[in-house]
């Protein structure tokens, strides 16, 4: 999303407003008595929102963050085009938002995430010279609670054979399937990181093939295959014929839905709508869980590495996380259910 007002010729409109005049016009933002609606404070605003929106280097990041703002500005009667309405935000209206996306059936770890772009969006804003509250922040509005144990469902391993072996090994979409399937249960790669590789992406490093994968706020890790994840994926490129296409994406979508790959790829990349229509399809045709999704691969990944004895220094290098806690949110550990206490109660 991009807050540039765009000119007649569609390009985005240059605006030559500097931060002083905007530090010197914003006022706290409880000051009732305020006049912001003015149009250096909205071409202050929105070049603010555009330098938060670039902060980060995951283009699908920016993506997220941009659309959970135009829902919330929707919802709250904000005109996209006049960002400089939001500093009339109030912690009433953050709440209510909560309570509405609380109504509508989301679950508390996406509000969380959404009131977290929000409580983003207003700090940097404070930082880029904004004098105002932060209406999101969490002394005003409390965000719904969310466990530490993650609520995704991991697979068992005889479970997870089940879902790498479901794809039709007989067509080209099948055999890339079995591909995609293998790369996420192997890498432990989130399905946003997974849309955007490109073949260039899988490299030889000694004797091992490795992933490089871009993760959250553009950091790369280096992700060592399986052997399994190599022989499906060289399969996957003997078919479609990309080893010499580095720049192009890894996994693409069919020619025609009726085709099965038979009649061609096009060249463009698979969405994360597409990949996680693919693993609800496969969930569904093996008979698992209906509730497993794409995530319950990158859980299952953890869990069973966890089980076997790696070391969470380790995966969490492996997962790419920052604190080594969310790694340990991940863990389905059916031994520690085993342990239960409730288990050694008597009565």
């Amino acid at each position: 999303m991009s807050f540039a007002k765009q000119n007649s010729t569609g390009s985005a409109k240059n605006d030559s407003t500097t931060l002083a005049p905007f530090v010197k016009e914003i006022v706290p933002a409880f000051d009732k008595n305020a006049d912001m609606l003015s149009s250096a404070s909205r071409a202050s605003m929105r070049e603010a929102i555009e330098a938060w929106l670039s902060k980060s280097q995951s283009p699908l990041t920016r993506v997220n963050y941009a659309r959970d703002l135009r829902q919330f500005c929707h919802f709250v009667g904000v005109d996209i085009d006049q960002p400089e309405e939001l500093v009339t935000i109030r912690p009433a209206h953050v709440a209510q938002w909560r309570d509405a996306l609380k109504s509508q059936g989301l679950a508390n770890a996406t509000i969380l995430r959404k009131m977290t772009v929000l409580r983003s969006l207003f700090s940097y804003l404070q930082v880029y010279g904004y004098l105002g509250a932060n209406p999101a922040h969490s002394k005003f509005v409390r965000a719904p609670s969310v466990p530490r144990d993650g609520k995704t469902v991991g697979l068992s391993s005889t479970d997870c054979r089940r879902l790498l072996d479901a794809p039709n090994s007989s067509t080209p979409a099948g055999i890339r399937d079995r591909a995609m399937l293998a790369v996420l249960a192997y890498s432990a790669c989130r399905v946003g990181e997974l849309v955007v590789l490109s073949v260039d992406d899988l490299r030889t490093n000694g004797e091992h093939r490795v992933l490089s994968i871009y993760g959250k706020g553009g950091k790369e890790r280096s992700v060592p295959l399986h052997i399994e994840a190599v022989e499906r994926l060289t399969a996957w490129f003997a078919v479609v014929e990309i080893a010499e296409d580095r720049d192009g994406p890894l996994f693409r979508p069919v020619a025609t839905p009726r085709g099965f790959g038979r009649d061609g790829f096009i060249r463009k990349r698979l969405t994360t709508r597409a990949v996680e229509n693919l693993v609800r399809k496969y969930t569904l045709q093996t008979g698992l869980d209906p509730v497993v999704t794409v995530h319950s691969l990158r859980v299952t990944a953890l869990t069973t590495a966890r089980e076997r004895g790696a070391d969470i220094i380790d995966l969490q290098d492996f997962a790419g996380h920052a604190d080594p806690r969310t790694t340990l949110s991940y863990i389905r550990s059916q031994d520690r259910l085993s342990k239960s206490p409730a288990y050694v109660l008597r009565y």
